[in-house]
Formats: C-alpha cells, structure tokens, sequence
C-alpha cells in the first residue's frame, strides 16, 4: 500500500470568506514562482479558510495542499504535484505524533535540488491599534473568538476591521537551511523553520495591533527541539535514575507549565485593573522620568532587558505593568510565586506573560534546567523579564539581601548559548505610604502571614475605598551590561555575586526621601521624648540639607520645605494612628505610641541606608572613647555584626567613606550645629538590640542543651524580648522583628556562638557568645545616648 500524508486537496472557496492581506512594512507583495509552503497558525478551520480566500482574493498563490487529521494523499503523487509547484499550506505547530508534513516536503525539495517558498501567513484577529472596546468583548475574547463567532460573525468582523491576514518576510528553504545547526537532518530543518516564521510573523502582528503585543508562540516546542538542551536535560534526570525518555517527558511538562504566553484579551483586562486598582489609593499620575523611559524603548530594540524591581509591595507588579502598558513596551515575561496562583490570577496572570514557579525544587535539577532554558530562550529572543531579587516582599521596609537563583540562570543560559547582550536594569519603585505596612507590623511580630486567596484579593479590593496613600515613584537605574560582567574570568558564582550586590545598590540609590520616611526618622530617633513643632522642624530641616548635598533623590514635599514635608507626613501618619500631637500644653508636641512605633520602624528602614554610614561613624567614635580599641577598628567590627542587614562596599571604601563621615561630624559640632536625628546612631539601636535579645535566648537555651527550629526559636525571642522591654534592658519596641532576629541568628551562626544542625539551632562556643554579648551591650548603650 503506497505511503500517504495527512494533507488533503483543497476545494475553491467563495469571496465571503477573504480578509485584508498585511505585508511587513518594507516588503513588497508578491510570492515566486516555484513549489511555495504557506506555515500558519491553523486554529480552526475557519481560520483556514479566510487564509485562502484572501490569498485568492489579492492575486497570490493559494495553497492547492492544506493539513488534514487523516491523510488522503498518497506521498508519490503529493511529492509530484508540490514540486512542479502546487502550493501548500501546514501548521505552524509541529505534529505530536505522525509524520511531519514539512519535514517531508522539505527533504524531497533537498533530494530534488529545488528551492522552495518559505511564507509565514496568519489570520490575525482583533480589533486595529490592539486595546479592545466594552463592545468588543461582549462576544468572548477578540484576539481569539471562540470557534462559531468565527464562522457566524467572520463577515461582520471583517467589515469592523477586526480580520486580517498577515504575511511575514518571505523565506527560501536554502537560505534557511544555511543558517540551520543541522541542515541535513529533516526534523530539526523543520523545528528551525517554525522558529523562524514565529519571528517573521511577529513584525507585522506588531504593526497591526502595537509594540507592546509581542506574543511568544511554541515556547515548550522550540526549547525541547533544541539537541543540547535535550541532553542536559538526559543527563540531570540520569543523577536521579530516569531514563532519557522519562527526563525528556517530565522536562516537556515543565516547560508547557512555564511558557505561558500572551493573551491579548488577558492582557487589556488586567492593564484595566492595574489602572483601576492603584488608582483607587494613589495618585493616577506617577513620578517617572521620561528620559529613562525613552531610553530603555530604544535599547529594548536591540537588546533583551531584565527589570529587577525592590520588593516592598503587592502592588509593585501592578503599578509596573501598567506603567509599561502605558509607555507602549511589551509586558515583561514575570516570574510569579506560586502562593498568587489563585483564581481567578491562576488564569489571568499566566495570559500577561506571568509563569508561576514552583514553591520547592531544589532537588528537582530537571526542573532547574527546565527553568535555565526557558528564561534563555526568553533572552535569546529578545523577550523582556521581570524579577523580584529579594525573592519576597520586605517586612521590615529595608531591602532584603539579593537571592542569586534567577540570576544565575541568566548568566548560566547565556554563557552557553549565542546572545548578544543583556541588560539589566535595577528599578525602584517608592510609596509615599504602603498599603500592607499594619499586616506586615504584625507578621514581624510574630503573627502568621494571612494566605493569599479569592477572598483575600476581595478583602484587599474593599480596603482600598476612601484611602489616598500619596504617590508612587519609579526609577531606573543604568541599565547594566551584562557582558561586561563575563568578560571577567573566573567563577560564575563570583559572577552573580558582584552583579547582585551592585543591582540591590542600585535599586537602594533610587529609592525616594518622602516626607513619612523623613518625619517617622526624626521622631523615632528621639526615643521617648516627644518634640516640639520648633524642633521637629529643625530636623526635617537637617535631614533634607543632608540629603540635598548628598545628591538623594526627594519625593515633591521636601523638595518645597520643611513644613510642607511635615504637614503632608502628619496627614498621613495621623489618619494611620502612627503620629499623636499633644496640644494642651504650652506648646503642641509630637511623639510616635508606643504600640505604634513598628509602622514608624518600616517607613524609616526603607531610606536607612543613605544615613548609616554617619550613624557608624558617630557610634564608632563613642566606642572608641571608651575603650583602647580606635575609632577605624569599632566601624570594621560594626560592618561585621550588621553584614546580614546592610549591603556595604569593600573595606577600603567604606573606611574611606566612614572617615569623611566623621570628619563632617567633627566639623558640624565645632560649628554648633544640632545633630541630625535621622543619622544619629540610634536609626540601628533595633538592630543590636535584636541581636542582644538572640544572645540571650541562646544563653537561656544553653541551660536545655536542646535544640529549637527556626519557628521555635523565634517565637522563644519574642517571649524574651518583651520581657527585656519591661525590664527597661532593651528600649526599642520595634526590636520585636522576625527579619532582625532571624538575621542575629545568621550573625551568631556565622560567629560561632550558635550552632546549626537538622534538628535546629543551640548555643555554641561559649566564648563567642560572651564575646558577642559584650559587643552588643557596650553599643546598645552608646546608640541610646
């Protein structure tokens, strides 16, 4: 029996069913003569249809072959006619099972010397310009109406110009075979040309509906087609006992769980959300420098972008899609926690270019790889990508410390593949106030993390009626060059390592003074005391001084004046119940409640670090004067006990920069000038303070010689803290942070003080513990004044 392919001879079809044809600006219309394949995306066989009698309708050569699900053509008499030039029209996506009908016709046009027409043809639904009207959705999704909208409504569609067919630049088969790793072996010709026409028929797609619909198509197909990929994937399952077949299956399902896409109608629903949502809190129009913007537009051209913004908020992601929409750029493809893959997010967020990534893998290394390859494919074709480098959202309000897995995928993908550049570009992103500051009081606290669900998305929805939390700040750092990074040998750890540390730098650079931030440091820097209006003033004062000659960027309050800054930070922290003002005596004074002091804490870690180095220099040179050790040797040793909460630079630099900083002091004091609140050395009290609290659970857990999980023992520092706190030992209320005791934890661990094993943490050297607890004491002390 002769051999048959699954394609079928096509019939004539009538004028109804023709739509406009959409060249790529810069070709001219027009197919040569010779056996010519057309490669469509064939969702339905309407859209079958419209392709043909389009074709037929401006003049073209229509397809005289197209894809059937059972093959009726015998191959002898196919091969005949295809090569004497009847042309045919097959799937964009390769078959899963069968034979591939252009690999085959590829490799008799091989056998037979003739060059074939390669052409990239689509029926592009979906209304011009690309945002979709109310009415245009009434029916289901535009960009892709169900099957019978697209046979009953085709006509009307077509009418409203909502129906096109678009041609993507043209193609020869020796030309591509060229360019192809492996020209002589059919099956990855044929993988090499669904690649290609997937970047043809993005040009005009973009033409017609914008820039900012760039749409990835076949993901999964082309990553698992690629022959190294396989075999690293063959050989990462091999360590865990499966087999290639196996390793390569599970690796498909990995990758068709990561490559979500871009679905137009998910897109414009949740770009009207993001606009809603942030709306209803701040102000509509956000703080961006249109330089920035224009020049990130016109390196996305050329080269890959990766945004890696802080961490502080839900709302972080929202606010920056929406800022991308708005600017005309493709949504950036975003790596999403799998606790936001809820409905309905778990359907949404995957259609705008989020992939959820799985909550545990790490001993999962096909997975890993699956990952590895998919966010290289991504810049291999130039796909912009988002990330948070923190991995979550901060807590405490302070940056939390660079985790390296997606960045080293990145680095590791493109070491291994051709790639001309990538570009990262670290992005901060500045509230005047933060929704979830109160739930994050408590989670620092100690209570639970609330799970994000339906009902928490409701719960969250209703909260935001009658608020205004101010305005919302982005910037964007240098872009940084990633090449420039690999163009130094040596480990790719140390790699990822310096290139993390100066992104969390660069984010941290541009995070905005806002006039909370200024007011809950001057007052938190002032213990218990309350200030008079005079004196609270004149701090808000030094502290925009400082910040002005330091060149650190200013939200619109302080840049006008001390009062406007205090006026707009009272209205806030006032409607929050975090500012109380007590005018029934001589004068109006202002303190932080007590209770009150760890929403304070949050809005005063998020600029700490452009005050700590003054803070170190002042509580260093106290040291200093009370002990035989010198002022340099104090500032080393407080850059070692805070190195878990703070990115500092290398020790000759931050010697140099503590130096200047204590030479201004000495200066500033002969002058008689106040000093500033802001950046005395009490903004890290909380902090040593912790850490003493650790100490002394880790003592009092000696006397057990048990061990405590993490839980455990955080919950044990929480009972002792409070206890310090009523004992007037500690002073800080805001010490009771689970980020800074789990980060005294670290540094006790680091010092050899504690001791780390499966069951949990105990005590360890005992002379390490005392060294440690006298430490803390001694600069506890100083940092009170």
């Amino acid at each position: 029996m002769p051999d048959v392919l699954p394609l079928r001879a096509a019939l004539p079809l009538p004028g109804f069913f023709a739509a406009p044809v959409v060249w790529p600006e810069g070709v001219e219309p027009g197919i040569p003569d010779g056996p010519c394949i057309y490669i469509a995306p064939l969702d339905t066989r309407t859209d079958e249809r419209v392709i043909r009698a389009s074709l037929a309708s401006a003049g073209l050569p229509v397809p005289r072959w197209i894809a059937s699900r059972r093959g009726r053509v015998r191959e002898d008499k196919l091969r005949e006619r295809f090569l004497a030039g009847e042309p045919a029209l097959v799937p964009l996506a390769a078959p899963r099972s069968g034979p591939d009908r252009l690999a085959r016709m590829l490799s008799w046009a091989q056998r037979a010397d003739v060059d074939v027409s390669l052409v990239p043809i689509e029926a592009l639904w979906g209304p011009e310009g690309g945002a979709p009207s109310l009415g245009n959705m009434l029916l289901g999704n535009p960009f892709d109406p169900p099957t019978w909208i697209r046979g009953m409504w085709g006509a009307i569609a077509r009418m409203r110009g909502a129906l096109r067919v678009i041609v993507g630049r043209p193609g020869t088969r020796r030309a591509l075979q060229s360019q192809a790793a492996r020209p002589d072996d059919a099956l990855a010709l044929s993988a090499f040309v669904r690649g290609q026409a997937v970047k043809a028929l993005s040009f005009p797609e973009r033409q017609v509906l914008g820039d900012r619909y760039k749409v990835p198509r076949l993901v999964a197909d082309q990553i698992l087609q690629e022959p190294q990929f396989r075999d690293r994937v063959a050989a990462e399952g091999g360590r865990s006992g499966l087999t290639r077949t196996e390793s390569i299956a599970r690796a498909a399902g990995a990758l068709r769980e990561l490559a979500t896409g871009h679905n137009l109608l998910y897109m414009e629903l949740f770009r009207r959300f993001t606009d809603w949502c942030y709306t209803r809190v701040y102000d509509s129009e956000m703080d961006v420098r249109s330089e920035e913007v224009e020049r990130l537009r016109e390196l996305g051209k050329r080269s890959a972008l990766v945004f890696i913004p802080s961490h502080k908020s839900n709302f972080d992601h929202l606010v920056l899609y929406s800022l991308f929409a708005a600017c005309g750029f493709p949504p950036p493809h975003t790596a999403a926690g799998s606790n936001m893959s809820f409905f309905p997010m778990s359907r949404i967020l995957p259609g705008t270019g989020a992939y959820f990534i799985r909550r545990s893998f790490q001993d999962d290394d096909v997975y890993k790889e699956c990952l590895r390859g998919f966010m290289t494919y991504l810049v291999q074709r130039r796909f912009h990508q988002e990330f948070f480098i923190e991995g979550g959202r901060t807590r405490s309000g302070k940056q939390l410390p660079p985790r390296y897995g997606m960045l080293r995928y990145i680095v590791e993908g493109v070491r291994r593949s051709e790639v001309d550049d990538v570009l990262f570009v670290p992005t901060s992103v500045t509230y005047d106030q933060i929704l979830e500051v109160e739930e994050y009081v408590r989670q620092e606290q100690g209570e639970p993390k609330e799970r994000e669900s339906f009902g928490f998305l409701v719960r969250m929805m209703r909260s935001l009626r009658g608020r205004d939390f101010g305005r919302i700040y982005v910037r964007f750092a240098e872009p940084i060059a990633l090449c420039d990074h690999l163009e130094e040998r040596g480990d790719d750890a140390l790699v990822v390592e310096k290139l993390a540390f100066r992104i969390a730098n660069d984010i941290n650079n541009g995070v905005h003074l806002t006039a909370v931030s200024i007011v809950s440091s001057a007052l938190l820097s002032a213990g218990r005391h309350a200030l008079t209006l005079e004196e609270l003033t004149g701090q808000i004062e030094r502290t925009i001084t400082y910040a002005g000659e330091r060149g650190y960027a200013l939200t619109r309050e302080p840049l006008e004046s001390a009062k406007t800054t205090l006026d707009a930070a009272s209205r806030a922290l006032s409607a929050a119940g975090v500012l109380e003002v007590y005018e029934d005596g001589a004068e109006p004074v202002y303190r932080i409640p007590s209770e009150r002091r760890g929403i304070a804490a949050y809005y005063r870690n998020s600029v700490i670090h452009f005050f700590l180095a003054r803070a170190i220099a002042s509580l260093s040179d106290a040291a200093a004067a009370e002990s035989a050790d010198g002022a340099e040797s104090w500032a080393l040793r407080l850059r070692d006990l805070l190195k878990f909460e703070f990115f500092f630079r290398d020790r000759d630099e931050f010697s140099a920069e503590i130096a200047s900083e204590s030479a201004s002091l000495a200066q500033e004091r002969a002058a008689g000038l106040e000093p500033i609140a802001a950046a005395s050395s009490s903004i890290v009290l909380d902090y040593l303070e912790s850490y003493r609290v650790v100490a002394e659970a880790l003592e009092v857990l000696s006397h057990t010689h048990n061990y405590l999980d993490e839980e455990a023992f955080l919950k044990r520092c929480h009972e002792i803290g409070r206890q310090l706190l009523m004992q007037d030992r500690v002073r800080s209320p805001e010490l009771l942070s689970n980020s800074n005791f789990r980060n005294g934890l670290k540094l006790a661990t680091n010092l050899g003080a504690a001791e780390k094993s499966d069951k949990g943490y105990r005590r360890g050297d005992p002379a390490a513990l005392q060294r440690l607890s006298t430490d803390l004491e001694l600069l506890a002390r100083l940092a009170r004044g």
